[in-house]
């Protein structure tokens, strides 16, 4: 058995972020993770201006950029092959990088990983976490194995979950089933190749063409001359993938012209990778002695490709509140609960643009007609590209009177051209005005862990698979410590908890 200050599950975005922050404050971390790095992971790529802030301020920026990473210098957004606009990054609030990075996963984390030990993180690779210790309904720290099969009691102040959306930690402590999520009605299929535009300014734009009810994109990768293209279309895409690679490559190619003139001889083609398995959601994230970070807590459609900026802040948000209070267990508790209050409403604004991306309609004629209005102009300046890049919400960039105004614009455009498609349009508009008058109520509304679905946004039908089951041998050395039963902890994350520690919370 050994004694810590925080036991951190996962060592990727979220988790060597958090243990960085943790030790520079001079705490004693210790940080887990099955995998050995450099390690590949299922993943955009795409980092926005936030994240590689947050690098900068860990000190990762610097070994990822002396790695040749690829830049992405613009937003290329094309609309049913004829509207078109090209946008400049605005740096995030309070921040300096007005650029997207794009780097390969196994890149980025072993870079994670080698900032968090120089702060003197001890991050142990190869080490599977078993079950959590619990002592008075207070997860008191971790049972895991170790490379060689060892079972260790690792007791800590603080455990986070930073171990991705099948997180063993969220599952140990009662919060596996998410209280709120959303299906996504999207397939991902992509491939890297070697850019046939290379050293062009093309090859620094993150490209987005959204044809009929389906979107393309490209962007730039590592090591130049790698680039990653991909198509979102309906779900039922990935099984054809999969059953028969390249002849749905080819449908992909016919489906989105403007896409395929950009992938246009392009060579040295990897095979097609896939997945379907992408339902949005909240997760409780906090309770006595625990807190979920990244992925294992909230997870949103990768189309808007915000995980990883998002697992980044969450990291970073966590150890920075956290670190001055882990030897008082009352208001660390309170602490950690204001912790995922800011995760939440950081991030609700952008779960609720992602769900809207994942459904398999046209896009919408309000957005197009705005985005003819954006294409006149001779000098771009930042907009639409701002919502990706998290320096303004959605409900920001098109308020109501915008949106208004792009209906004009819309309904205008059909009198002139076709007159046929403006009952569709009024149609659309006004269901979009309503999911867009639903959301914003219930930002501004500022619930804790609320169940209430947005008609229109949140999209049912999810079907979560059961918890992992608790490994026999962590029975042994954890049945000393622990709790009979984890219903406490439950109960804390649900908000049910006991008089005493509603008290304390208040």
């Amino acid at each position: 058995m050994s004694r810590h200050d925080v036991v951190i599950v996962g060592s990727r975005c979220a988790g060597a972020t958090a243990a960085a922050v943790f030790a520079r404050a001079g705490r004693d971390v210790v940080v887990l993770d099955r995998a050995t790095f450099p390690s590949d992971t299922l993943s955009t790529h795409v980092l926005f201006g936030g994240g590689i802030d947050v690098l900068k301020d860990i000190g990762a920026y610097e070994k990822i950029a002396a790695q040749d990473p690829s830049y992405a210098r613009e937003l290329d957004l094309t609309f049913d092959g004829e509207v078109h606009i090209r946008e400049p990054w605005n740096a995030a609030d309070g921040g300096t990088s007005n650029y997207v990075w794009c780097i390969p996963r196994p890149m980025q984390d072993a870079a994670l990983v080698e900032t968090a030990r120089e702060h003197g993180a001890d991050v142990r690779e190869g080490w599977e976490v078993l079950d959590v210790l619990w002592r008075a309904g207070r997860v008191v720290g971790v049972v895991a194995k170790d490379p060689d099969g060892e079972v260790h009691e690792l007791r800590a102040k603080l455990v986070v979950g930073a171990d991705g959306r099948r997180s063993t930690i969220a599952a140990r402590v009662g919060a596996w089933k998410p209280y709120r999520a959303s299906k996504n009605g999207r397939g991902l299929v992509f491939r890297y190749l070697d850019d046939p535009r290379a050293g062009t300014p093309d090859a620094e734009r993150l490209h987005q063409w959204r044809d009929g009810t389906s979107f393309c994109m490209t962007f730039p990768s590592a090591p130049r001359p790698r680039m990653i293209a991909l198509c979102m279309g309906p779900a039922a895409d990935v099984a054809r993938a999969r059953k028969d690679p390249e002849g749905t490559w080819q449908e992909f190619l016919r489906r989105h012209p403007g896409w395929a003139a950009r992938i246009e001889g392009a060579t040295n083609l990897s095979k097609l990778r896939s997945t379907g398995d992408v339902p949005a959601f909240f997760r409780p994230s906090s309770g006595p002695g625990w807190a979920l970070a990244g992925d294992a807590g909230h997870f949103k459609d990768p189309v808007i490709g915000q995980g990883q900026r998002d697992a980044m802040w969450m990291g970073h948000r966590l150890a920075t509140m956290a670190a001055d209070v882990l030897d008082d267990p009352g208001t660390l508790d309170v602490t950690l609960r204001r912790y995922e209050q800011e995760r939440d409403e950081e991030c609700l604004s952008a779960y609720h643009f992602a769900n809207g991306e994942t459904r398999i309609q046209r896009q919408s004629p309000v957005l197009i007609a705005l985005a003819r209005d954006l294409g006149r102009r001779e000098m771009p300046s930042p907009d639409l590209s701002d919502v990706f890049q998290r320096v303004r919400d959605q409900q920001d960039v098109l308020p109501l009177g915008r949106l208004a105004r792009g209906l004009r614009l819309a309904v205008a455009h059909d009198l002139r051209h076709r007159p046929g498609a403006l009952p569709a349009t009024l149609r659309s508009a006004a269901a979009d005005l309503a999911v867009d008058v639903r959301v914003r109520a219930e930002i501004r509304a500022r619930r804790f862990r609320s169940t209430r679905l947005v008609e229109g946004s949140e999209h049912p039908g999810v079907a979560w698979p059961d918890a992992p089951r608790r490994p026999e041998v962590a029975a042994r050395p954890a049945a000393a410590v622990r709790a009979a039963m984890p219903e406490p902890a439950v109960a804390a994350c649900d908000g049910t908890a006991s008089a005493e520690r509603e008290a304390v919370v208040a």
